[in-house]
């Protein structure tokens, strides 16, 4: 996979959290951005998921969820920057943890592993074949004197002795479970697809290496180490949890663009959405060229997907898959819809001369300039 097809994938279907910064940081609802402003780092398919009412709970109650219900607890809690501003404990981890968790199982046949300065065990695994979610215990050795609530660490995962590619640019995290010290619950999510799907009992290992310790996941590390932690069980696959169309999906498509949905499981929906080849010449020649203005007038279209009630799929962070038709795919939290209704925006505007996309999402209300719509009947 080249840069090229990377960036396709990545900044089509939905906008990064980069972009979203960006657009909400417009001077006024339809003013262009200026053409500096498009490909300022790696674009990362980073979608946002809505924060649910928070709901509470004793010390004695938490302490009887398994790891998947702290996990779907984790997306209703929040954290305070220097300035009052709230944001989610775990940014990059928007999993729907709560439709994960009644078909995920319990773990009982691996011991918490240690280096010198953490130790982890595999709490909990889901696994419908395709997707693979480890829910994971961890805590300091230190007692965590340092103070930390998130933790981050890179991950390898091998299946059957097999390397498996990561698919979350962000890795794995952990964060302090509520009213603890010393105790985080984490995730990390694979995605296996083509001949990588599991179809029978399978050996697991996996790596978690490099773990930064902090406060919370912008502030600086309290405590760095690089040793890794080699966790190892088995998984059985529970097929029936994924709603497959097929190596090609389904899709539909008008006016040259198109939505692929490949399969849906409770813990998301695989999924690709393209556009004509002219909207990606016509941004390269503004890019190459500039304009007079130094704002960018060429369209980039996004595509936003809906339920049958109107409401706002929101999708996952996750590096490009590549499927069995060619074709490389990202993810939303899964919906039983019926219906999806596919809307194209403009990256690039607030609205335009044809009205705008709206919806809320964590950081608050969003609009872009509206391109066209479709439908996509999952039950065709």
């Amino acid at each position: 996979m080249n840069m090229s097809d990377y960036r396709k994938v990545t900044d089509r279907i939905y906008p990064s959290d980069k972009c979203r910064e960006e657009v909400m940081n417009m001077r006024s609802d339809n003013k262009r951005k200026k053409i500096k402003h498009r490909h300022t780092g790696k674009a990362v398919a980073a979608i946002a998921v809505a924060v649910v009412a928070a709901c509470g709970g004793t010390v004695a109650a938490a302490a009887k969820l398994g790891a998947f219900e702290r996990l779907s607890l984790k997306n209703t809690r929040t954290v305070t920057n220097t300035a009052g501003d709230e944001f989610p404990i775990d940014k990059f981890d928007k999993n729907d943890y709560a439709s994960i968790a009644p078909a995920a199982v319990d773990v009982d046949d691996t011991e918490p592993q240690t280096n010198e300065d953490i130790t982890i065990s595999i709490e909990s695994v889901y696994c419908d074949g395709q997707e693979l979610i480890f829910a994971l215990n961890g805590s300091l050795n230190n007692g965590n004197s340092v103070g930390a609530g998130y933790i981050s660490c890179r991950a390898t995962l091998y299946v059957n002795g097999k390397y498996q590619e990561p698919i979350n640019p962000y890795g794995c995290s952990f964060v302090i479970d509520e009213d603890e010290e010393n105790s985080f619950t984490g995730s990390v999510t694979y995605i296996l697809t083509g001949k990588n799907k599991i179809t029978e009992t399978s050996d697991i290992e996996l790596n978690l290496a490099g773990f930064n310790a902090r406060e919370k996941y912008w502030t600086d590390p309290l405590l760095e180490s690089e040793a890794p932690v080699s966790l190892r069980t088995q998984v059985k696959p529970n097929l029936s949890l994924v709603r497959d169309f097929g190596e090609n999906g389904i899709t539909a498509e008008k006016d040259g663009f198109y939505f692929t949905v490949y399969s849906i499981s409770p813990a998301m929906m695989l999924c690709h959405g393209g556009y004509p080849e002219s909207y990606d010449i016509a941004m390269q020649e503004e890019i190459e060229n500039g304009t007079e203005d130094g704002y960018c007038h060429a369209v980039h279209p996004l595509v936003f997907v809906f339920d049958e009630d109107g409401n706002y799929i929101e999708g996952l962070p996750m590096n490009p898959i590549d499927m069995p038709d060619g074709e490389l795919a990202s993810a939303c939290v899964s919906t039983d819809s019926k219906t999806l209704t596919i809307k194209v925006g403009d990256k690039n505007c607030q609205s335009n001369e044809n009205g705008s996309i709206e919806f809320d999402d964590q950081y608050g209300h969003q609009s872009f300039g509206y391109i066209t719509e479709f439908t996509l009947d999952l039950d065709e």
